[in-house]
């Protein structure tokens, strides 16, 4: 478990420290407040060994860009020498130090020498991690030539090895592949649950099923529908519920948990990840600017079945100044229920 987080220099966030981290997490706050990058960096400090991280989460944001001025933008005020800081404590501390490596050339065209030029030489650059559990160090890179990801090499630490499974799932795109997954939860016997839950978004389901490599559905037609073809809610719930599953003792972060789904099936959802997250022991962090998903959240844990679920839960607001600081507004049980009941703005 993740207890405190700290950020230095990452994206549009100079500092941010957020303390008091608990099993479910709820990010909320205004646009461009630093929500994602927040998720962002509990990836990146879940996945330290990894230098080619920083680059896939720009290709989740659906940035695929990788000239050396592109990575410039993976540091405040796009300045590589403030160099990335990250660090948590909990169960063990770890921290995270990422820099730029500028760029060098090993091979000069010819006509580059003939004109007293070097313009034309095959620049390399990249990144640079190093990173720590306790008191044991580590670095690895990762090395680029022109923006050519397909060239670019790792260099990874080989005494390191990972000890934490995360996933993260960006707000543009929860399309990824669930069929391997839902066959590992039929073959341990659990797909009613999964099935309790889609019911209760849409009474109309009676059954899902994993038929070669495709998840059908039975809503009451004539056949079985592929999963895809339903709609964005029920595609997005039942992605949630499986990352679930496949993150057990580990770490899922979700952006825009709420994404996709009507107001009515918020309820519905925080049930399905209160429950699935205690099963299966993972430390969940969303964010959401959807008051309706506040509420949903809120009134479940107002209900008495739900009661030890309250020590739970960390509602934190986040508020960034212009200078790019971050604080951390922590709403317990008692404040977070009763500004939803007040109907307080919290967002």
């Amino acid at each position: 478990m993740f207890k405190t987080l700290e950020i230095k220099n990452l994206r549009g966030i100079k500092f941010a420290k957020i303390e008091g981290l608990s099993h479910i997490n709820l990010f909320f706050g205004k646009n461009n407040c630093g929500k994602s990058t927040v998720l962002e960096a509990l990836f990146l400090i879940s996945g330290q060994s990894n230098p080619t991280l920083p680059l896939s989460i720009n290709s989740m944001r659906n940035y695929s860009k990788f000239a050396e001025d592109d990575l410039n933008m993976e540091f405040y005020n796009l300045n590589p020498e403030n160099k990335i800081s990250v660090t948590v404590t909990g169960d063990e501390k770890r921290h995270l130090e990422i820099s730029l490596i500028k760029s060098h050339s090993n091979t000069v065209d010819l006509d580059s020498l003939g004109n007293g030029s070097s313009e034309n030489a095959a620049k390399r650059y990249g990144l640079k991690l190093e990173y720590s559990i306790e008191d044991r160090h580590f670095s690895s890179d990762f090395i680029l030539q022109e923006g050519n990801l397909k060239n670019g090499k790792s260099n990874i630490d080989q005494r390191y090895k990972e000890s934490i499974f995360s996933q993260y799932i960006p707000s543009t795109n929860f399309n990824g592949s669930l069929n391997e997954e839902f066959a590992k939860i039929v073959a341990n016997k659990k797909e009613s649950s999964i099935l309790a839950t889609l019911k209760a978004i849409d009474a109309n389901i009676r059954d899902i099923q994993l038929v070669g490599d495709e998840i059908l559905v039975d809503i009451g037609a004539e056949q079985r529908l592929p999963i895809n073809m339903t709609g964005d809610g029920l595609r997005k719930l039942l992605m949630i519920i499986i990352s679930i599953f496949r993150c057990r003792n580990g770490i899922l972060l979700i952006d825009e948990i709420d994404n996709g789904l009507h107001f009515s099936a918020m309820k519905v959802l925080w049930k399905a990840i209160l429950k699935a997250a205690r099963d299966n022991n993972v430390q969940l962090f969303a964010t959401t600017h959807n008051i309706d998903s506040l509420k949903g959240l809120g009134n479940i844990l107002d209900e008495e079945d739900y009661s030890s679920y309250r020590s739970e839960i960390s509602a934190i607001k986040l508020i960034k100044s212009n200078e790019g600081i971050v604080s951390d507004l922590k709403y317990d049980y008692q404040s977070f229920s009763y500004s939803i009941n007040q109907e307080l703005e919290m967002r």
